[in-house]
């Protein structure tokens, strides 16, 4: 199963980072095509711009260690499982924080594998740059 991590520093606290990424209703204001989000107990549900639904059960939440595992319960991609965790930890600089996004997914087809993970990755580091901007300039994903 091909394994990458994204990374992105941030300029602010780890808290402030953390406040952000945590708070799972507000993925709306941050991460590119979500138009809506809620939780459905252990369930974040977002609501897409195209008109689909990424389901993704959300567990190991821990405010103490600044994580949370996700696992794709709906996902319009070509995968049998996906998966990842975000980990905020103290930047290299004072008050910044970097944002690791450690990711897995299995391929329904195993030669797609290379396309995939660069399409992934891609969308993955899209995702932790507007993350960025939301948290350092209060600019949401969908704001021109």
């Amino acid at each position: 199963m091909p394994t990458f991590t994204t990374t992105i520093d941030i300029k602010a606290t780890s808290d402030d980072v953390w406040a952000v990424l945590s708070d799972m209703p507000a993925t709306r204001q941050w991460l590119p095509g979500v138009v809506a989000a809620q939780m459905d107990g252990d369930v974040r549900v977002c609501q897409m711009a195209d008109g689909q639904q990424v389901r993704e059960k959300i567990s190991d939440n821990s405010a103490e260690q600044r994580s949370f595992r996700f696992e794709h319960v709906r996902v319009p991609l070509p995968v049998r499982r996906s998966g990842g965790t975000f980990t905020v930890t103290a930047g290299p600089e004072p008050d910044t924080a970097t944002v690791a996004l450690h990711t897995t997914f299995e391929p329904l087809d195993p030669s797609t594998a290379d396309e995939l993970t660069g399409m992934i990755q891609g969308a993955f580091h899209q995702s932790l740059e507007s993350l960025r901007r939301f948290v350092e300039d209060k600019l949401p994903w969908d704001a021109s």
